[in-house]
C-alpha cells in the first residue's frame, strides 16, 4: 500500500507544474496541469518586478520575487512542484552547425570541440546543450543546433525558482518558447512570416522555418523606452507617462506617442531586415505581435506601415483561464504559453 500511495503522489506531482517567464517589469507565471496527455493552464498571474531587480535577464534581487512566486504557487499538496522556465535569448548563443557523419558515442565530444570555435568565450563560463535537427546539407552528416547559455544567467533563474519553493526541471530559451507558440497560432491556417514580442526593455523577433526551430534576434528596445521618452518630453512622472502610454492621453501627447511608436517600429524593421529572405518575402506578409507593449494603440499600425504587412496582436492566451485579478492572460503571456507546452518530465 505504501508503494501505491507513493506512486500516486508522484503521479500528482508530475501532473501539476508551473511555467515561469521572468521579465524586467513582471514575472509571468501559469499553473499547468496534464489533462488527457495535453497541458492545460488553470490559472495565471503577472507579478510586478521592482526596478533593477532583473537586469539584462539576470535576477539581481531574489528575495522579494521569490516571495511573490511562492504566494502564487503555494496551493497544492506537493512540497516543491516542478517548474519550466525561460531565460532571454540575448544572454544565449545559438549556432547552427553542419557536422560530418558522427556516431552517438562521439557526438558529445565533437560538439564540445566545435563549441570552442562557435562560442566566443571560455566554455567553463557557459552551459552547453544541443539538438540534432536532421541530416546535414550535404547529406553526409548532421545538422545540429548548438546552444550556449552563460552560467550566471542560468544560475540566477535557478536560484530564484528554488528560493520560491519550486523544482527547476527545464530551463528553456524564450526564442524557442515563442517558436512553439508561432507554430500553434496561425493566420487563417498560414504560419506568420515573423513573430515580434515587445517587452519592457527588449524586443524579440522570431522568424519561423519549416525545418527547425527558426531564427531569432533580440533588440535592446521596448515599451519602457516609450515611457521614458514621454516622461522627458512631457515633463511628467514615470507613472503619469505610463498612463499616457496606455491610453490616458491628450491630443498633443497622442501625437508624440504615435511618433514614438513609429520610431520603435522603424528600429524593429531594421532588425527584421537582418533576415534578408523575409525582407523579400511573399505577399501578404503576416506579423504576429505579442509582449506587454503589444496592446499599445499605435504600435500595430506603425508596424503595419513600416513592414508593409498585416499585423495581428496575439492573445489572450489560455482559453478558460484568467489572471488572478480576473483579467485575461494577454499578449505578455506569449512566452509562458510556449513554456506551458513543455512537460517537466519529457
Amino acid at each position: 500500500m505504501r508503494r501505491i500511495a507513493s506512486f500516486l503522489r508522484a503521479l500528482r506531482r508530475r501532473r501539476r507544474w508551473f511555467a515561469v517567464d521572468v521579465g524586467s517589469s513582471a514575472v509571468k507565471i501559469a499553473e499547468v496541469t496534464d489533462r488527457g496527455g495535453k497541458p492545460a493552464v488553470v490559472r495565471a498571474a503577472a507579478l510586478p518586478v521592482p526596478p533593477g531587480a532583473v537586469e539584462n535577464g539576470i535576477v539581481r534581487e531574489t528575495a522579494s520575487l521569490a516571495r511573490a512566486i511562492r504566494t502564487f504557487t503555494a496551493s497544492g499538496d506537493e512540497a516543491r512542484p516542478p517548474a519550466v522556465a525561460a531565460v532571454p535569448g540575448r544572454g544565449v548563443i545559438i549556432k547552427r552547425l553542419q557536422l560530418p557523419g558522427q556516431t552517438g558515442e562521439t557526438l558529445d565530444d565533437v560538439i564540445e570541440f566545435e563549441a570552442m570555435d562557435a562560442v566566443p568565450e571560455d566554455l567553463s563560463n557557459v552551459n552547453l546543450d544541443y539538438h540534432v535537427l536532421g541530416p546535414s546539407e550535404d547529406g553526409g552528416g548532421l545538422a545540429v543546433l548548438l546552444v550556449a547559455a552563460r552560467k550566471t544567467l542560468i544560475e540566477s533563474h535557478v536560484q530564484l525558482l528554488e528560493n520560491a519553493g519550486l523544482t527547476p526541471t527545464i530551463v528553456d530559451v524564450d526564442h524557442f518558447a515563442l517558436g512553439r507558440v508561432c507554430d500553434d497560432m496561425s493566420f487563417d491556417g498560414e504560419t506568420p512570416s515573423a513573430w515580434i514580442h515587445v517587452g519592457a526593455r527588449s524586443t524579440t523577433i522570431h522568424v519561423p522555418t519549416p525545418d527547425g526551430p527558426g531564427y531569432a534576434t533580440d533588440l535592446p528596445v521596448g515599451g519602457e523606452q516609450l515611457t521614458e521618452s514621454l516622461a522627458e518630453n512631457l515633463n511628467v512622472s514615470r507613472d503619469e507617462a505610463e498612463t499616457i502610454k496606455r491610453g490616458g492621453t491628450t491630443a498633443a501627447a497622442g501625437d508624440l506617442l504615435d511618433s514614438l511608436c513609429d520610431s520603435l517600429a522603424a528600429q524593429i524593421g531594421r532588425g527584421l531586415n537582418l533576415f534578408g529572405h523575409l525582407g523579400e518575402g511573399t505577399a501578404p506578409r503576416r506579423i504576429a505581435l505579442s509582449g506587454g507593449s503589444a496592446a499599445l494603440t499605435g504600435l500595430g499600425p506603425s508596424l503595419a506601415r513600416t513592414l508593409d504587412a498585416e499585423v495581428r496582436v496575439r492573445g489572450p492566451f489560455f482559453s478558460g483561464a484568467t489572471l488572478t485579478d480576473g483579467e485575461p492572460a494577454g499578449p505578455a503571456f506569449a512566452v509562458v504559453a510556449g513554456l506551458a507546452a513543455r512537460h517537466p518530465v519529457e
